[in-house]
């Protein structure tokens, strides 16, 4: 990764990396969703402990996917069946057997689930540090408090616009490669370089209960049809939903930055010392 720096406009994990709930689901409709959750699982699972000697916060409690209806039910098991040819383990089960699994559920209602025993949770933070200290004992940089303030671009020969470098807070990088990894952000960082993005921030409200008894160790839940989520925290339950009728974060919608932060650049890591290091003896 020599040559790749990574611009944050204030700390890692400041934004709104801290409080994401840090889910992993494995199976998607999309067979390139399978295969990068199941190379997302190793790496958070096993590979970045080896490499680093940090813990992501990893926790293989398992995910159950509820079918409240026959066609999800029938889309579940459609799910499995895509998971079986990429070495997913999954098992489509009946009411009664996710009784005996979750006994805290009220099955009445339910047409069966999907259970995806590998399936769990890391913690967004713990594992945004230890990609940072993997990243940077390959060559990578990574720079706090270091905003971005425009993007630099030209038209080549053909119409195309290309990225020529960063304007940030303390000096210019060149570069011909711009990764816009912002979150809420990316929208008014693409706008940097005239590309539309086409991403809106929302405002989103989780619940964590109080202790509940005999929910420790249970699989995290998800209600495809009720857009909930039930994420296992300890003894309690983080629950979050996905409204119908969103409220925009204007503040995200409108923001026209001077400074805007989450950009990783592909680029002579000699120069970007140089530049860091410049700055910091004019400060």
């Amino acid at each position: 990764m020599s040559g790749a720096v990574l611009l944050e406009r204030e700390r890692l994990t400041s934004g709104t990396t801290w409080h994401t709930a840090g889910l992993l689901w494995q199976l998607r409709p999309s067979d390139v969703e399978v295969e990068l959750l199941a190379h997302t699982r190793r790496v958070v699972s096993r590979e970045l402990e080896e490499e680093t000697g940090l813990h992501t916060g990893w926790i293989q409690n398992g995910g159950l996917f509820i079918a409240s209806n026959r066609q999800r039910l029938d889309e579940y098991k459609r799910l499995m069946s895509l998971g079986k040819a990429y070495g997913v383990e999954s098992h489509v089960l009946s009411p009664a057997e996710t009784k005996t699994l979750y006994p805290l559920m009220n099955v009445d209602d339910l047409y069966g689930t999907l259970y995806v025993p590998h399936d769990g949770t890391m913690d967004p933070a713990g594992t945004c540090t230890t990609l940072a200290r993997a990243a940077s004992a390959r060559g990578a940089q990574v720079i706090e408090n270091c905003p971005v303030t425009s993007i630099r671009v030209w038209t080549d020969d053909f119409g195309v616009r290309r990225v020529a470098g960063v304007e940030t807070q303390h000096g210019s990088i060149q570069t011909p490669c711009v990764v816009n990894c912002a979150g809420v952000w990316a929208s008014a960082v693409g706008r940097m370089a005239g590309v539309k993005v086409p991403l809106v921030a929302m405002h989103h409200a989780y619940v964590v209960t109080e202790r509940i008894e005999g929910i420790q160790n249970m699989p995290n839940v998800r209600d495809h049809d009720a857009s909930v989520y039930l994420r296992l925290q300890g003894d309690a339950l983080s629950v979050g939903g996905y409204e119908a009728n969103p409220i925009f974060w204007e503040e995200a919608v409108k923001y026209r930055p001077r400074a805007a932060g989450g950009l990783c650049l592909k680029t002579s890591t000699e120069k970007v010392c140089a530049v860091w290091s410049d700055d910091l003896r004019r400060a």
